[in-house]
């Protein structure tokens, strides 16, 4: 069976959909030997994706990722004569984005409907567009891939359209629960000029992040915790005028710490060293961030969210992010590392393993090869 997958949205840099594309492509070619895999791919994107396989080809394009509307036209007005000259069985896309000008088996993930929830998420036409192409995909494809039940429940009041929809789970890789050394702990701060103390952000610099509320809350804790910085890594940026300002003017500026775009292969460490994970986001539909700290043994503090009480079995520190003196001492008492806290940390490990790419890779194959039987 010829399987094309469609990877052109990706970049170098990769968000929670991009690590989970990368991570179910991994898997599904290393469970299965029989049927043969297509990656459509940009060259910018294709560093991600260092896997290899007598059954799989990569199928590169020039134009450049990064630009949302050149990708957008490659995939809606060129993506189709390349799959006509194919033919494939399936068309795999891990991100929602199906080719709308070609008839064939679609099996997609759409992640969430982050789009309608978060108005300014991305600019009107392309809010429009991202709604139009979600609605087309729900309504073509065959199996529908969600990231959680929340978000399989979203999608059905929705589209309120009957449909195929199988969860799987985003997850984390086995270094992340490995106990690093002392020494690669601080070599990995001195390598990255990271201080003993800091509150670490992971995730997009965007509208519906709440990065306002962080900032807030974090001008109010360095009040008391003089020796703490915030220190935040990111792959997507838009919109940051605004918080930058904010920044300023709460005067900040000398404990915010910018981090460049750390590799998956270093995050574990990232995620080690810092007292806690904030992550104040308004909407999500899985939170993969969380998964990834809870793993990594770091506390979290978090938006009350029913996607991230659904994964995390409530072992996290869930947060008003409206209410700043609630974050700001939920922010102090993990700071002070009582015996809570640690119990906590120590629960959400265990909460955490249960979540494995394998799993997630095997319910897609098995949907896949219901095709031929």
């Amino acid at each position: 069976m010829k399987i094309a997958v469609n990877l052109l949205p990706f970049r170098e840099k990769l968000a929670g959909a991009g690590r989970y594309a990368q991570k179910i492509v991994s898997e599904l070619i290393r469970l299965d030997k029989n049927n043969n895999y297509f990656l459509f791919i940009s060259h910018k994107g294709k560093i991600n994706f260092p896997i290899s396989s007598p059954n799989m080809k990569f199928i590169t394009s020039n134009f450049n990722p990064d630009s949302v509307w050149k990708r957008i036209f490659y995939e809606q007005f060129i993506f189709p004569f390349k799959l006509k000259k194919l033919k494939p069985d399936i068309i795999f896309t891990p991100s929602v984005a199906i080719p709308l000008f070609y008839n064939g088996r679609f099996f997609t993930t759409i992640h969430d409907i982050a789009y309608k929830k978060i108005k300014n998420k991305y600019p009107l036409l392309r809010r429009l567009y991202v709604s139009w192409v979600t609605k087309m995909a729900f309504r073509k494809s065959e199996v529908v891939f969600t990231v959680s039940n929340f978000s399989k429940k979203e999608l059905i009041e929705e589209f309120g359209i009957e449909k195929d929809i199988l969860v799987t789970y985003n997850a984390v890789d086995d270094n992340f629960f490995i106990e690093y050394d002392e020494i690669d702990k601080r070599k990995f701060n001195e390598k990255y000029n990271l201080p003993d103390n800091f509150i670490l952000y992971v995730g997009a610099i965007e509208p519906g992040k709440n990065l306002d509320r962080l900032f807030l809350a974090f001008s109010e804790l360095i009040k008391s915790e003089k020796d703490i910085s915030l220190a935040i890594t990111s792959g997507i940026r838009w919109k940051e005028k605004d918080l930058l300002n904010l920044i300023y003017k709460l005067g900040i500026s000398d404990k915010i710490i910018y981090l460049p775009y750390i590799e998956e292969s270093e995050l574990p460490l990232l995620y080690k060293n810092a007292k806690l994970l904030a992550y104040l986001s308004s909407y999500e539909g899985f939170g993969l961030p969380v998964l990834e700290a809870m793993s990594a043994g770091t506390p979290v503090v978090t938006s009350y969210s029913a996607a991230i009480k659904e994964f995390s079995d409530s072992k996290v520190n869930m947060v008003n992010p409206n209410n700043i003196d609630e974050v700001v001492a939920t922010f102090k008492s993990i700071i002070k590392n009582n015996n809570e806290v640690s119990n906590k940390i120590i629960e959400a490990k265990k909460v955490a393993q249960n979540f494995r790419w394998k799993n997630s890779a095997q319910i897609i194959l098995e949907s896949f090869n219901k095709v031929v039987k």
